[in-house]
């Protein structure tokens, strides 16, 4: 199966504390990049991008700070 750039995606991104350095986060822009791409190949429908299943160990959880 072929998938966009031959990696796994994270779509935790939303609510991991190291999303925005994370060269794994499935952003808006990785999904547009990705649509870009497979319109490259006259093919119909959305592009295939593999993501985690579970979240992978490098997750971080944001601390929510209340006070």
């Amino acid at each position: 199966m072929i998938c966009y750039r031959d990696m796994t995606f994270c779509d935790f991104a939303k609510t991991c504390s190291k999303a925005s350095k994370c060269p794994r986060a499935l952003t808006d822009e990785v999904k547009k990049q990705a649509k870009e791409w497979w319109e490259t190949f006259k093919i119909e429908g959305e592009p295939p991008i593999c993501v985690f299943v579970d979240k992978p160990s490098c997750y971080e959880e944001i601390k929510n700070e209340k006070g």
